[in-house]
């Protein structure tokens, strides 16, 4: 072996290989597997984005990020990571010892290849200049980054004695310039931008986690591999990996989306509505230069998803970033706007046209993991690949559903966050609901579309209630990234639609279907726990349906009353036999089995939903906020908990929804006005709202409703419905001022002066906009050193739900030998998986437990008492780890959990009852359920 050889006895990986894979190959690997991203998988827009962000042209950029690749594991060529398989490095000779701590390989090549660039001719004038900055990102690998340290700089071997001297030293160095020979010696950047660096980043780990894999490791080695190291023989090895890089791609999902040309008639089978209409005529002259962000405000109802796709299509075209990822409040509305999705991507799209549905529990279900009733058998055609459905890597799909918290998680200062980020730079950004979230949320949404503004990535933004002024904050932030004044974001009209780049300003209104909500306040008294008793407002309202047939809805503000109020209308609709169909009743909220509630959800949908066949003649579903939201739903009533004016009217938007059901409608949902009228009498949307009122009819806040709702908002909206004439809202007329009045952080005139409870929200909502700033990471323009992206031990402990207390519990019965048991299952408490000596939880051991898992709030599990009865080797698996089971006996399958006596029905899910609700809890439980 030469001078200028490589050693191929130093091994790149070893663990579950017929031999060791040589160090030299891995690199040469992993470069020619960014050639295949930037050519076959990266979109354009991205690629351009990622070549200003290098100061260089595109065909530059690409020989750039390839050469880096070639140098990320360079320091795999040290003592203490070749130590680590002494079979593996048995062939190394004349290496000296080397007696250090140890030291992790990312970091050594965030130590080392600073001085080794220097000497390729990388600046290094300050910190964040080339030389140090990709020394930088290639340490970031692992997804972490280290703080610049001038004496690990400048003095790399002194500072960090674990990277060995000698032979060690020399074979670094050869591997390094043998890299760059092989990869064209491109010259160095001009300047690496904190993104640029970011995303270079993630380009690297990703395609050496598309490398690493064993298939493709063992493939080669079966294939053969150099017997020499120099470059001639390591020249055909990078040829060949150029052969096959592109399989490795094609096999993980990764590929360029397309859609087929059309316009919103080819996008969807139905004529555009005057929304669609105006977006799909007037946004493409808006489009001509840089991508923008779109904001889209209208009525319940009025399809703004369908009118988000077309435009997302119009604006990913443009920006030549195809795609999507479509983030909602709740993994329930998630799973809703999947289906739809997919069937968007089935007529429109080409290409690779994989589907991610990413939340915590998205793996239940049926839809996307397309597996039957035996475990692993596909029934369909998969929405992705086995490879995109693994940690981390479903946000590197063309088109992704998820929670917002998917996207979000870009901006937070954790590992491979960047890996996120290069996820969402390459597709359209749609963010649902954008009313929805709190002021935590609302400030990490804010740097997410800094950070998408800086790299020129499309975002729509859909909201059917939001205040102007968060409206504005959040086109502000985008523009802020953009480089651009943020004064230059127009008025929004509403309902209509606002578009602002860095070219371009425009707010557009729209018509939109004239309807009336006609709103009926019904005071209820509380009783002596400070509890709303609905009962008689709940008969009064229910009667003419109970006698005329229809569908109500009722919404109550808390799992428990929702779970009381089911019982009490369970109880009196037992009464009314013999006068006429007994309505249906069903009861839907969180606190079900995953399974469960996926049965009610289903049900509710194919009942309530667009289509007319299913739709029962009478029925009643009482809910909580669950149905507020994204889900198709439509009912001839609805009955609410008094609510923020925002979700309020949310609610109301179920009410009546689709004129096709209009015909059906019974006599009493009506509008009395135009019942005699010569034209076919019209519909008008009913809210009636259950407001807690004391002996005086002023409003009493029951005492859970604040942990909910904030109380001042509570409060402006009883005082804002009590002013409107008639009870009578104007749609989509009065909506917006509605909002604003309950929202306004003005209180610009006398009347309207801050109470006590206004302060206290707005203190609540500036502490939560605080814990944003101190939780996510800096924007753009405010990186120094790409370390300020992976944070600190204190960000660490938040998430992107800021006090989201929680947790889950699995509740099980035994069998006559005392087994634990779920449904007629026995319950996994051993893992099935085993491999030598390692043991797993099966897929389908996991999917059994969370299926019957339940959310309750986290101070139920705070309060139990040790030892439960959660197996041992749960704590073994990520899954299954953070649950807790409860041992259900007797004939009310009833258990403990500390002191809490809790119940699990298949009619009210896991429910806590005492005293008189406990009785009819009882009673209501032992009588006929009319479930099929």
């Amino acid at each position: 072996m030469s001078e200028t050889d490589v050693d191929l006895a130093l091994w790149g990986k070893s663990r579950g290989l017929p031999s060791p894979y040589p160090l030299a190959c891995h690199l040469l690997d992993a470069a020619a597997t960014v050639e295949a991203l930037w050519d076959g998988y990266l979109s354009p827009g991205l690629r351009t984005t990622l070549a200003a962000e290098l100061g260089c042209s595109s065909e530059q950029a690409r020989n750039l990020l390839a050469y880096w690749a070639a140098l990320h594991d360079v320091c795999k060529c040290m003592p203490c990571f070749q130590d680590q398989d002494k079979t593996a490095c048995s062939g190394l000779s004349g290496y000296e010892s080397v007696s250090a701590p140890y030291a992790r390989h990312d970091f050594a090549a965030h130590v080392w290849l600073g001085r080794f660039l220097l000497a390729d001719g990388y600046a290094m004038v300050r910190k964040n200049s080339p030389a140090f900055r990709v020394a930088q990102l290639l340490g970031g690998h692992h997804g972490t980054f280290a703080p610049f340290n001038h004496r690990e700089f400048t003095q790399p071997l002194d500072a960090l004695p674990a990277l060995g001297r000698g032979k060690w030293e020399e074979q670094r160095q050869a591997l390094a310039t043998l890299m760059r020979t092989l990869l064209g010696g491109p010259p160095p950047p001009a300047t690496v931008s904190a993104a640029g660096g970011a995303l270079a980043c993630a380009v690297v780990i990703l395609a050496d986690w598309l490398a690493s894999q064993d298939n493709f490791l063992a493939q080669r080695l079966n294939a053969g591999i150099p017997t020499r190291g120099d470059a001639t023989a390591l020249r055909a090895h990078l040829q060949q990996s150029r052969t096959m890089a592109p399989d490795l791609l094609r096999l993980a999902g990764l590929g360029q989306l397309a859609f087929t040309a059309g316009d919103f008639r080819d996008d969807f089978p139905f004529a555009p509505n005057d929304l669609q209409q105006s977006v799909s005529e007037r946004l493409p002259d808006l489009l001509d230069t840089d991508p923008g962000l779109l904001l889209i405000t209208a009525p319940m109802g009025e399809g703004k998803t369908e009118t988000a796709l077309h435009a997302g299509r119009l604006m990913g075209e443009a920006a030549q970033t195809p795609g999507y990822f479509i983030g909602l409040p709740t993994m329930a509305t998630s799973d809703q706007m999947l289906g739809r999705v997919d069937d968007f991507r089935r007529r429109r799209v080409q290409g690779a046209d994989s589907l991610t549905l990413l939340h915590g529990m998205a793996w239940l279900n049926s839809a996307y993991t397309a597996e039957g009733d035996e475990a692993g058998v596909v029934t369909g055609d998969p929405m992705a690949t086995p490879w995109l459905r693994g940690s981390k890597r479903g946000l590197l799909s063309n088109l992704s559903v998820g929670t917002i918290d998917q996207a979000l998680m870009a901006v937070l200062r954790g590992r491979h966050n960047v890996l996120r980020m290069l996820g969402l730079a390459s597709k359209v950004l749609v963010i649902d609901e954008a009313h929805a979230y709190d002021a935590y949320m609302q400030g990490l949404l804010k740097v997410l579309l800094e950070w998408l503004g800086s790299l020129k990535v499309p975002v729509v933004l859909l909201s059917a209630t939001l205040p102007v002024a968060t409206g504005r904050r959040l086109a502000e932030a985008y523009l802020a990234g953009a480089g651009c004044a943020t004064s230059k974001v127009p008025e929004l009209t509403y309902p209509g639609w606002l578009y602002v780049s860095p070219t371009a300003a425009t707010s557009m209104p729209v018509r939109s279907r004239e309807r009336t909500l006609h709103i009926e306040l019904h005071g209820v008294p509380l009783d002596g726990e400070q509890r709303p008793m609905r009962t008689t407002a709940l008969r009064q309202a229910l009667r003419p349906l109970v006698q005329q047939g229809g569908c109500a809805a009722v919404i109550c503000n808390t799992v428990a009353e929702a779970q009381r109020t089911y019982l009490e209308l369970k109880a009196w609709l037992g009464e009314q036999v013999g006068a006429g169909e007994v309505p249906a009743l069903r009861l839907l909220h969180s606190r079900f089995p995953a399974y469960r509630r996926a049965e009610i959800t289903e049900e509710a949908v194919r009942w309530f939903g667009k289509d007319e066949g299913a739709r029962p003649n009478a029925a009643i579903l009482v809910a909580t906020q669950v149905i507020e939201q994204s889900l198709d739903l439509d009912f001839d009533l609805v009955i609410s908990d008094l609510a923020p004016m925002a979700m309020l009217l949310q609610r109301a938007g179920r009410c009546q929804r689709h004129m096709q059901h209009d015909k059906w409608r019974p006599a009493w949902a009506i509008d009395e006005a135009n019942a005699c009228a010569k034209t076919q009498p019209r519909p008008t949307m009913r809210l009636t709202v259950l407001t807690p009122v004391d002996e005086s009819g002023g409003l009493r806040i029951p005492r859970s409703w604040p942990f909910v709702y904030p109380a001042a908002l509570l409060r402006r909206t009883w005082q804002a419905l009590k002013g409107l004439p008639q009870g009578r809202v104007a749609i989509p007329g009065d909506v917006q001022q509605l909002v604003d009045q309950v929202y306004d952080e003005a209180f610009g005139d006398e009347a309207s002066r801050p109470t006590e409870e206004d302060l206290a929200r707005l203190a609540d909502e500036q502490t939560k906009d605080l814990y944003a700033k101190m939780a996510a990471i800096p924007v753009p323009s405010a990186v120094d050193d790409l370390s300020q992206l992976t944070g600190d031990d204190f960000v660490t402990e938040y998430s992107t739900r800021l006090g989201a207390d929680s947790g889950r519990v699995v509740c099980c019965t035994a069998d006559s030998g005392g087994q634990p048991m779920l449904g007629d299952q026995p319950l996994p408490v051993k893992p099935n998986g085993k491999k030598g000596d390692r043991t797993w939880f099966t897929k389908q051991q996991v999917r059994q437990v969370l299926m019957h898992a339940v959310p309750v709030p986290g101070n139920w599990l705070r309060e139990r008492s040790d030892p439960d009865d959660t197996p041992p080797d749960w704590d073994n698996s990520p899954h299954l780890r953070d649950l807790v089971v409860v041992r259900l006996a007797g004939p009310q399958s009833s258990g403990m959990l500390g002191d809490r006596e809790l119940w699990l029905s298949r009619e009210l899910g896991l429910s806590e009852f005492s005293g008189d609700h406990r009785e009819v809890a009882a009673h209501a439980l032992s009588t006929r359920d009319d479930e099929p």
